[in-house]
């Protein structure tokens, strides 16, 4: 189930950025209300490789997110991985529209039945891997299953356009040999939903990065520093108020530096699989320290 969960982890990442956004660059918010119905709908996040759409009814919701890997082959095979991670646990329906090993597929309960309601997504073409989601009110019609994937497939054409992929894979926060040393092996996949918000993820192992401003960053800074139960590590190097955390009671097995400065809060957080080691959280702030100078 390690594709599964990486890709939970990306679209939930994903799904935090850009909550300002009135618009989605891929899809027209008109059309996901003809498709589906249930609206008025508006646009909850959008950028360049990333859109969340949501109705009047909050459980009422449509979106995607791209993950760009290194190479078409390595996208290909993320797919198939990603197939069989799910197989098990759900009911899987081939969607050739989503590439040559897209799908679409419900989850099942603890009965063995899916709910009618709720459909994901995945599919690929050349370098970029897509994730979807379609939740509606009452069960979802094969039509409306067609049309959501249709939507999703539409936004892969960027994987033919190199300017747009460019935008799509570039974080200014991200030294490239520091990342390096945390995800050393496998194939190295990016989503970049905005300037703003990017993570990499690479043999289980995955790195975030949030950049957010707000008058109140400093609060919101201590507060993650204060959650989970974690061991805080100060860094007085980088502020009065920029830490390390790591080894928490709650959530995954992570190490977080966490900075505000300025208006501006920066969070950075590894999540390897397991404790990172001292090594890794030094990299760790390494990165934040270059990320603080973007």
């Amino acid at each position: 189930m390690k594709r599964a969960w990486i890709v939970g982890l990306l679209l939930l990442a994903a799904s935090g950025a850009a909550l300002a956004a009135q618009t989605c660059p891929a899809i027209e918010t008109s059309m996901v209300g003809k498709g589906f119905g249930g609206g008025p709908w508006r646009v909850m996040s959008g950028g360049p490789g990333e859109c969340s759409f949501m109705a009047a009814d909050t459980s009422v919701n449509f979106g995607f997110s791209h993950i760009v890997g290194e190479s078409p082959d390595l996208a290909r095979k993320a797919a198939l991985e990603m197939r069989d991670a799910v197989a098990a646990t759900s009911v899987v329906e081939p969607m050739p529209s989503l590439g040559e090993e897209g799908f679409a597929y419900r989850p099942k309960n603890d009965a063995g039945e899916a709910d009618p309601k709720s459909m994901f997504f995945y599919g690929h073409r050349g370098r970029v891997g897509v994730s979807g989601y379609l939740n509606l009110a009452s069960a979802i019609t094969p039509a409306q299953r067609d049309f959501a994937a249709g939507l999703i497939a539409g936004t892969l054409g960027v994987a033919t356009k190199p300017k747009a992929l460019a935008k799509e894979t570039d974080c200014p926060y991200l030294d490239d040999a520091l990342v390096k040393k945390l995800l050393p092996s496998g194939n190295a996949s990016v989503i970049v939903p905005d300037r703003n918000n990017c993570v990499m993820s690479a043999d289980g192992r995955v790195i975030t990065v949030a950049v957010t401003k707000s008058a109140r960053s400093r609060d919101a800074a201590e507060g993650m520093m204060r959650s989970g139960g974690c061991t805080l590590d100060p860094l007085p190097r980088l502020g009065t108020t920029a830490g390390v955390v790591h080894h928490c009671f709650e959530g995954n097995a992570r190490a977080q530096v966490i900075v505000a400065t300025g208006g501006r809060m920066l969070e950075i957080t590894y999540v390897p699989g397991q404790e990172p080691t001292d090594e890794q959280r030094a990299t760790l702030v390494e990165l934040a320290e270059f990320a603080l100078k973007h």
